[in-house]
């Protein structure tokens, strides 16, 4: 079944069948998603608002141009999603222990979010935006970073000797952070 250009609020999201369905244009406002299953829906063009969504099945998940506003996110497997349509973007979201392997996320963006102890691993992330992100104990590793902006993101431990890290942007201090990998002495 389709869903086309329609709002789901609180009530509305408790009542949805994700599998298999297919969602264009469509908002989901403050919708507690635990343990459901996304598994080879399609959600393109969609907005998430004042979401929780933990451990959701995301099999063969598409998330084609979905934004997700002031959301929790709790241990997603993304690396799951069809890699083939995967672009979400995230402002003021709170990402903890999702995991971002093998995935083409070019011009994505993080914006205002915190990620915490997420793991990025064999991302294609160039062009990606972490504007005013925290990035703490989040993982990078055989990563290409090139051109993406960290200039305004913080707590991030990237090693440029396991990353691409090509015209990358970056600011101090916290540019700092890059040289933890080198294991040299600041004064």
């Amino acid at each position: 079944m389709d869903f086309e250009d329609q709002k789901f609020d609180e009530t509305g999201c408790k009542n949805i069948h994700f599998e298999n369905q297919s969602f264009y244009d469509c908002q989901f406002q403050k919708g507690y998603f635990s343990e459901a299953s996304f598994s080879k829906a399609h959600f393109c063009d969609c907005i998430f608002s004042g979401c929780h969504l933990n451990l959701i099945n995301l099999n063969g998940c598409r998330l084609q141009n979905v934004l997700f506003v002031d959301c929790k996110l709790v241990g997603l497997e993304f690396f799951k999603c069809d890699p083939s349509f995967f672009s979400p973007s995230f402002e003021r979201s709170i990402l903890q222990y999702c995991h971002f392997t093998d995935l083409k996320m070019k011009n994505s963006s993080f914006t205002e979010c915190k990620l915490l102890a997420n793991i990025f691993l064999n991302a294609h992330l160039s062009h990606v935006a972490f504007k005013q992100t925290d990035l703490e104990e989040t993982l990078f590793h055989h990563c290409d970073l090139s051109y993406a902006d960290f200039s305004t993101a913080f707590h991030y431990s990237i090693n440029p000797q396991s990353n691409k890290v090509t015209k990358a942007k970056f600011s101090l201090p916290e540019a700092a952070n890059l040289l933890q990998a080198f294991d040299i002495i600041l004064v």
